[in-house]
């Protein structure tokens, strides 16, 4: 251990808790991280036995009686094998003279359960014995070393808080070394080493054959395992592993090798397999991943191994599927290091770049593309040229880049090509959103005759779309009803109708729409459990289905219905998966990236909001998105009030479009936020001529009733249950039972000025203005 050790102040928390109590004690994490350094301080003017199993080797008679009155240290309780040893650790569980202390480098091994159930262990985690800023500050004293609070963070980022490797990076900043990449990698290289030399000699060597071999990979279920090692044993040697060390762990099914770990594995196979069993092994896990049409770990195993054919043949895989079921922006980089000489003559592939730099933002380089491929239909004959006919007829439906409203015309040329024996690929209307009008491509223009349309249309949709297209025009019939404010039970009758034809074709992405307009609709009528109902079988049916490319967005739509409520939980858990925008702008995230502006707005983080928006309206503009126009409109409007800026202009104009296609929900879903600058504009809006009166007025009521539905809907500040005294939690709940301020005032005998002043301070907390909004939003937060 490293001298001068700082033991962590979570751990003795918890160790100092366990003495008092007289409660056993596990401690557990990888090596270096100072396990048995902090029993030994704390244990040093206190008498105890100390035992290693790596001294007792089966050897039962070594530890004391269990009716000795003791404080019993058992460390590296992982090399324990022996069944006559685990018997004994089990009976001294239960004596109440001995307290125990069990050590070791993984998790609470499977014999050790039934105790910790029956009695319950004190657990000091990996993360207990990590070093914080101020323990490393104190350790850097000890060695006349001192780092500003900037540097420390830096610090325990590259340290992970492993002591062995703070004690490393200490000398290196003796040294002279400065905190910047090199330093970090020079620090994880020293411990990747000492676990290569010092930590894996002493595994069995079948299971440090098998770990090494799972290295190629960074998570794998029992599945892959197998497939990559060709183990039957696989089970067995993964529990194994999981109670050697700490630096495999599990999770639902999935395993993960730290990176630490994965490194030093990867250091060692390449001395003990060489590089070309290595490449053999990494070959199983790019087949399994291809198999199971996980294109991106695949291809990066590939790309490892130097195998540029199979990378090639995954892109083409790849580029035969839609935008949103393939994997075209993660891939991108992959992509674009194909030459034009690689590219040309290839239809799926010269369609695909032609599809990724649409979605790139880069219309320019997509029409390039198309027009090779336009150039390529005049040369092509038999077989190649109803491919590239094919393809131009996919392209001409789907580029994001081109408006949709003349895609009717391009229905109606494809029959003609069907006749020939082309086939058009799988087309997607709703790449994995839940909306038609707001899918693949924006259908607003369409809501202005929506029903004439789609029914002369209908056959037509469902001849050139295929099986895809059953209980499309239901679900844009009944989307275009929602949205324009019309009767509730025609839209159920038109969800319902959907539902049932796209499931006779298992067709998930239409059925999410028609789920999400049911949730919407629920939601708007202040049944927030029956919207969480609706959702929850439904995301069981894309587990079922594997249909992981919904996922994202189903719980981007938890996160929705969160928001109404105030659960800061839920929407604080949902942003640490949320998209990042900072770098690359992914249209594909579109549906993510309006729900994490709506998160900003509820935290506050107003700059940060505005400034995704702004790529959101940069994309909406060029790309014909008036839906996302009017939305991005209405959220960068709530942004600039709460900022002082000027944004009535930025409302009016979102408000006329709306006008324009007569959309209420998109407006009035936005309740308690947008409520406010609608009462305040209201003399501009009547005064506009390009907004409906009778529209504004349908909206005006409709917006009033759902702020009052979810009156802390993207509120900054949400209060929490310790804001509130007693005295104020219970005036909150006399006024939900409908008392007056007089006899809220006798029945707790106290000066109705009193409870006044306690009932203003209760609405400053919950940021309301009234008694019912009070109640509800005290209710939305679990306060009464």
């Amino acid at each position: 251990m490293i001298k001068d050790y700082i033991a962590p102040a979570a751990a003795q928390r918890k160790l100092k808790s366990a003495h008092t109590q007289r409660q056993n004690v596990y401690i557990y994490g990888a090596s270096g991280y100072g396990k048995t350094e902090l029993v030994q301080q704390f244990l040093a003017t206190r008498p105890h036995k100390y035992f290693s199993f790596s001294d007792l080797a089966g050897n039962i008679d070594k530890l004391p009686a269990s009716d000795e009155d003791i404080t019993l240290v058992l460390d590296h309780l992982q090399l324990l094998s022996s069944e006559l040893l685990r018997e004994k650790i089990l009976d001294l569980c239960y004596h109440q003279k001995v307290w125990l202390i069990l050590i070791s480098r993984s998790a609470l091994p499977h014999w050790l359960r039934p105790s910790y159930v029956n009695q319950g262990f004190t657990i000091i985690h990996e993360e207990d014995l990590h070093l914080r800023g101020a323990e490393m500050a104190a350790y850097l004293q000890t060695q006349q070393l001192s780092l500003s609070e900037a540097e420390l963070m830096h610090l325990e980022g590259a340290t992970d808080g492993n002591p062995y490797a703070l004690r490393y990076a200490t000398l290196l900043l003796q040294q002279g070394h400065k905190i910047n990449p090199e330093f970090y990698s020079q620090v994880w290289d020293a411990y990747a080493d000492y676990l290569e030399k010092f930590v894996f000699p002493s595994w069995d060597s079948s299971l440090l054959e098998f770990l090494m071999q799972l290295s190629v990979t960074n998570d794998f279920d029992l599945e892959l395992a197998k497939m990559i090692s060709g183990n039957s044993r696989a089970a067995v040697l993964l529990e194994r592993a999981l109670e050697t060390d700490n630096l495999l762990r599990q999770k639902g099914g999935v395993y993960h090798l730290s990176p630490i770990a994965q490194q030093a594995l990867r250091s060692l196979s390449e001395k003990k397999l060489g590089t070309e069993r290595i490449i053999d092994y990494a070959s199983h896990a790019a087949l399994y991943y291809e198999m199971h049409e996980q294109f991106l770990p695949a291809l990066r195993i590939l790309n490892r191994c130097g195998k540029t054919e199979q990378i090639k043949s995954l892109l083409i895989r790849n580029a035969h599927l839609t935008p949103g079921s393939g994997y075209y922006f993660e891939m991108r980089h992959f992509y674009l290091r194909l030459t034009p000489e690689e590219i040309n003559g290839n239809v799926v592939l010269m369609a695909g770049m032609s599809m990724l730099f649409s979605l790139l933002l880069q219309p320019e380089e997509s029409e390039i593309w198309y027009k090779r491929l336009r150039q390529l239909a005049a040369s092509a004959v038999n077989g190649q040229k109803r491919e590239v006919l094919s393809r131009l007829a996919y392209l001409d439906i789907c580029l994001p880049h081109r408006d949709s409203a003349d895609l009717l015309e391009i229905f109606e040329r494809v029959p003609t090509l069907q006749e020939k024996g082309i086939t058009l690929p799988e087309v997607s209307l709703t790449d994995n959103l839940p909306s038609v009008l707001n899918g693949a491509k924006d259908f607003c223009w369409m809501t202005k005759q929506t029903q004439n349309i789609l029914t002369s249309h209908s056959h037509l949709i469902e001849q050139v779309l295929g099986p895809t297209a059953k209980g499309l025009v239901e679900a844009t019939l009944g989307e275009t009803i929602y949205e324009k404010g019309g009767d509730t039970y025609e839209v159920l009758r038109l969800l319902s109708r959907s539902r049932l034809e796209s499931n006779r074709d298992n067709s998930l992405m239409l059925a999410f729409v028609t789920i999400g307009l049911q949730i919407r609709l629920n939601l708007l009528h202040g049944d927030v459990q029956a919207a969480i109902d609706i959702l929850k079988p439904f995301e069981q049916q894309v587990h079922e289905q594997a249909a992981s490319h919904l996922l994202p967005n189903i719980r981007a739509l938890y996160c929705r219905i969160a928001l109404y409520t105030g659960n800061k939980a839920i929407i604080n858990r949902w942003l640490t998966e949320a998209p990042t925008e900072s770098k690359d702008f992914n249209t594909l995230e579109r549906y993510r990236y309006l729900t994490k502006v709506r998160c900003y707005i509820s935290c506050g983080d107003y700059l940060q909001a505005q400034a995704l928006l702004e790529k959101l309206r940069y994309y909406a503009e060029e790309y014909h998105r008036p839906y996302i126009q009017m939305e991005v409109g209405l959220l960068s409007a709530i942004i600039k009030e709460r900022l002082d800026g000027d944004w009535q202009e930025e409302l009016l104009r979102a408000l006329r479009l709306a006008s324009n296609f007569g959309f209420i929900r998109l407006v009035s879903e936005e309740g308690a936020a947008i409520n406010p600058l609608l009462q305040a504009a209201r003399k501009e809006c009547a005064a506009d001529p390009e907004i409906d009166q009778d529209w504004l007025r349908t909206l005006l009521a409709e917006t009033a009733a759902v702020a009052v539905r979810y009156p802390v809907y993207l509120k900054k500040q949400l209060a929490e249950m310790p804001d509130f005294s007693p005295t104020a939690l219970t005036i909150l709940r006399l006024q939900a039972d409908g008392l007056s301020v007089n006899k809220i005032a006798d029945q707790l005998g106290m000066k109705a000025v009193t409870v006044k002043s306690h009932t203003r301070e209760n609405y400053r907390k919950l940021g309301v203005a009234g008694n019912t909004d009070a109640v509800l939003a005290a209710r939305n937060l679990g306060l009464l």
